[in-house]
């Protein structure tokens, strides 16, 4: 258990310095505001100094609740949780200095039994996490869109109501439960964000853009929608252009003349499913048309011909659309001739 503790603790500092790079760097449409990125950093940052002391404890033996630091990175996270998550996924809300005050946890610090204040503040991140599914299931009208990434949501929370006993049981058990349970839940829950953008890339941005849009009023006020709709069926049957890989909200919008987020609203409002499930889904009938008509390409010439970047992207999305892989769609066909 210990080896594999230490194992899972080195797996997660290394994994929080990969995924701020990743976020800065390769998430092109989720928000990027100072709050959002400093946000990021600090909760990576406060996990990363948690697990540096949880490996104190595993190779030196530290009794860690009783130094002030660990208590300090400890109360900081759910705060900076709720604090990025905001940002993320309803961008467009409001800072004002009230948000301060969701950093009233760290008076937690304070507290001079250290079992109270953390039962205190694992509490306090239950309330976080209520508010957490309380957003995602506001979008339950959306669910059908998101039913494998829902899975990866009840997951986390289910993690997260585990965490939370354990915090509670503080009291009442020996503290080298706690290190060694919450030491490989920040792993796990490491593991599964990172399972979960590397599946669905743009899932950060699907959400955030179904929370806005179930939070905020129309933006298609005044807006041709046939036109529009005609529009992008042009782009898309006429003009391919899903056939660019390197495609996005921003440039469709400004070919349509509109803006993201009414791009965005049309798509999710007329065809049920956000931006880039639909460039997926005109990506991958194409796909189809070209593996029955034209049975001498590769599969790889026909998955960077539709615009995917690779051939394991175009698998995964032909797969979730059709419930088959290209190899077996093909065969039908031949079997059905």
């Amino acid at each position: 258990m210990k080896i594999l503790t230490l194992i899972s603790t080195g797996f997660s500092i290394v994994s929080a310095i990969l995924l701020f790079f990743s976020y800065v760097v390769f998430f092109k449409n989720v928000n990027k505001s100072w709050i959002a990125v400093g946000s990021c950093a600090v909760l990576l940052f406060s996990l990363t100094a948690l697990q540096v002391y949880h490996l104190n404890y595993l190779i030196y033996d530290v009794e860690l609740f009783t130094l002030a630091p660990y208590r300090f990175w400890l109360f900081l996270v759910p705060p900076m949780f709720y604090i990025f998550s905001r940002a993320i996924l309803l961008p467009g809300a409001r800072n004002t200095p009230i948000l301060l005050l969701h950093l009233s946890p760290l008076l937690l610090n304070f507290v001079s039994r250290y079992e109270i204040a953390i039962a205190l503040l694992f509490l306090v991140g239950t309330g976080y996490a209520f508010w957490f599914a309380n957003l995602i299931y506001s979008l339950r009208s959306q669910r059908a869109r998101f039913k494998v990434e829902m899975f990866f949501f009840g997951f986390f929370a289910l993690l997260a109501l585990l965490v939370l006993t354990m915090g509670i049981l503080v009291p009442y058990i020996d503290n080298m439960y706690f290190y060694y349970f919450y030491s490989n839940s920040i792993a796990l829950a490491f593991i599964l964000i990172i399972t979960a953008l590397m599946i669905f890339p743009e899932l950060l941005n699907d959400i955030a853009v179904m929370a806005t849009l179930s939070y905020s009023s129309s933006t298609l006020k005044g807006v041709d929608i046939e036109g529009s709709l005609n529009r992008l069926e042009n782009l898309m049957k006429s003009t391919k252009l899903y056939q660019n890989e390197n495609l996005n909200l921003a440039m469709v919008a400004e070919a349509m003349d509109m803006s993201g987020h009414q791009l965005s609203e049309l798509i999710n409002v007329h065809f049920g499913m956000s931006f880039s499930r639909y460039i997926r889904e005109q990506r991958v009938a194409a796909a189809k048309t070209l593996l029955a008509s034209q049975l001498d390409s590769s599969i790889l010439a026909i998955s960077l011909e539709t615009g995917f970047r690779s051939q394991s992207n175009f698998y995964a999305a032909f797969k979730e659309i059709t419930c088959q892989s290209p190899g077996d769609y093909r065969k039908s066909l031949s079997d059905l001739s």
